[in-house]
C-alpha cells in the first residue's frame, strides 16, 4: 500500500520523531510505500534520516499571540492534509499525531502516544475550555478510526478510559546496533529529555543536591532539545542549578548531535529519567541497550520497560529516595554492571524494531476489521 504517516511537526529530534522514523522504516520493511505528512519540517533541525524520505510539509501558524499552541495546531491541520494529499494519494493514513482527523481520512490507523485531553493541567481552566472542541473531535477520531495502536500499556489504559476503545500495544524499538552495549563507566549521571517543565528535571537537581550534602561527589549531564515555546525554561533550569550551588556538578547540553549523544549513553554510569506519567520514554530503553542501569518514575511507561531491582529502580518522585538509590549504584560497580547486562538482554528480547514491526504488521491486517469497543469503569 501507499501509506501516509501524519505527524504535525517533524522538525525536532525527540522521541516522538524518532518513533515516526522507526514507524516508516518498519512499514517499508513490510513492503509498503511511505510518505510523511507534516505541517512543519526543517531539515536543519530534524533527524538526518528524513532527508532521504518523501516528506510533504504545508507550513502554517504554530501559535496565536505566542500562546494557544494546541488551538493553532488544530486549525492548521486541515490545510496540512489538503496540501499533502494534493501531492500524494495514500491508500492508508497512519496518524502519529492530530488524532482528531482519523475519522475524516479513511482507512486510518492511530498510533497513539497519549490522548491529548490528558496532556492539559487540571488547574488550567482557560486552556481546558479552549480545548473542548479538540476533545470532541479527538473522540470522533478514536471512535472512527479502523485500528488503535498504543506505545505502552499506560497509554492503552488512557485510551480505554477516555474513549472506551481497545487497541494493540506496539512498544517503540531501539536500534541495538547503534545503541551498542558498553561497559565504559566514566562516573557521571545522564538524563536525556526534552528541556521543558513537565519533564520534571528539578527532581534530578534535588537528588544531586541531597547527594552533595551527604558528601558524595558526582556530576550530572542533562542533554536534550529545548521544546519550542518553552525557551525561557532553559534559563529557569540554569537558575535552579545556581540556587542549589551545583554549577560544578551539572552540565546542560542542548541540541546535542547524535554522535555525541551516543557517546554520553555509552560512557555514563547511571541513567536518570525524571518525568512522571511519561507515555513511553525512549531514554530508559536506549540507556538499557547501552548497558546502563536506569532510575525512573514508577508512574508511566518506564514502569513497564524498567524492571525494578533488576535493570534499575522504579521509584516514587522523592528526591531523598532517588539520592539513596543513586548512592547504592555509585558505591557498587558490580551491581551497576549486572543491572546493565540485564537491561541489554531485556531490550534485545522485547524492544527492538523487529518486535515493533511484527506488532505493526498485526495492526495493518486489522484495518477494515474494526476492533471491539471495551466499556471501562
Amino acid at each position: 500500500m501507499k501509506i501516509a504517516i501524519v505527524h504535525y511537526d517533524i522538525s525536532m529530534r525527540t522521541g516522538a520523531q524518532r518513533l515516526v522514523l522507526g514507524l516508516g522504516v518498519s512499514l517499508k520493511a513490510l513492503g509498503h510505500e511511505i510518505a510523511y505528512f507534516a505541517a512543519f519540517y526543517n531539515p536543519d533541525t530534524a533527524f538526518e534520516e528524513f532527508k532521504q524520505e518523501k516528506v510533504f510539509a504545508s507550513g502554517g501558524r504554530k501559535t496565536y499571540f505566542g500562546m494557544f499552541r494546541a488551538l493553532a495546531a488544530y486549525r492548521t491541520t486541515s490545510k496540512m492534509m489538503q496540501y499533502c494529499i494534493s501531492k500524494y494519494q495514500p491508500d492508508l493514513f497512519v496518524f502519529s499525531s492530530s488524532y482528531y482527523l482519523a475519522h475524516l481520512y479513511k482507512p486510518s490507523l492511530i498510533y497513539c502516544h497519549h490522548p491529548e485531553r490528558y496532556l492539559l493541567k487540571k488547574g488550567d481552566w482557560l486552556r481546558r475550555l479552549l480545548h473542548l472542541p479538540i476533545d470532541r473531535a479527538e473522540k470522533k477520531g478514536f471512535e472512527g478510526t479502523d485500528v488503535v495502536v498504543c506505545n505502552s500499556g499506560f497509554t492503552l489504559d488512557a485510551v480505554k478510559r477516555a474513549f472506551s476503545r481497545d487497541g494493540i500495544i506496539a512498544y517503540p524499538g531501539v536500534d541495538i546496533q547503534r545503541f551498542a552495549y558498553s561497559e565504559n563507566d566514566e562516573g557521571f549521571l545522564l538524563s536525556v529529555n526534552r528541556i521543558m517543565p513537565n519533564k520534571n528535571l528539578e527532581l534530578a537537581l534535588d537528588a544531586l543536591s541531597a547527594l552533595k550534602k551527604s558528601g558524595a561527589t558526582v556530576t550530572l549531564v542533562i542533554a536534550g532539545t529545548v521544546q519550542q515555546g518553552f525557551e525561557s525554561y532553559l534559563d529557569v533550569l540554569k537558575e535552579k542549578v545556581r540556587e542549589k550551588g551545583l554549577e560544578k556538578e551539572v552540565k546542560i547540553k542542548t541540541d546535542v548531535p547524535d554522535k555525541e549523544l551516543l557517546e554520553l549513553y555509552r560512557n555514563c554510569s547511571i541513567f536518570l529519567y525524571t518525568p512522571s506519567g511519561e507515555h513511553y520514554g525512549f531514554g530508559p530503553v536506549e540507556a538499557m541497550a547501552c548497558g546502563k542501569p536506569v532510575i525512573a518514575s514508577k508512574v508511566g511507561g518506564p514502569s513497564e520497560t524498567v524492571l525494578d531491582g533488576e535493570t534499575g529502580f522504579v521509584l516514587e518522585n522523592n528526591a531523598k529516595i532517588w539520592a539513596d538509590k543513586i548512592s547504592v549504584l555509585i558505591e557498587d560497580a558490580q551491581v551497576r554492571k549486572k543491572m546493565g547486562r540485564n537491561g541489554r538482554k531485556r531490550v534485545e528480547e522485547n524492544y527492538t524494531w523487529e518486535a515493533f514491526q511484527r506488532n505493526i504488521a498485526k495492526a495493518i491486517e486489522k484495518v477494515g476489521k474494526p476492533m471491539a469497543n471495551t466499556k471501562t469503569t
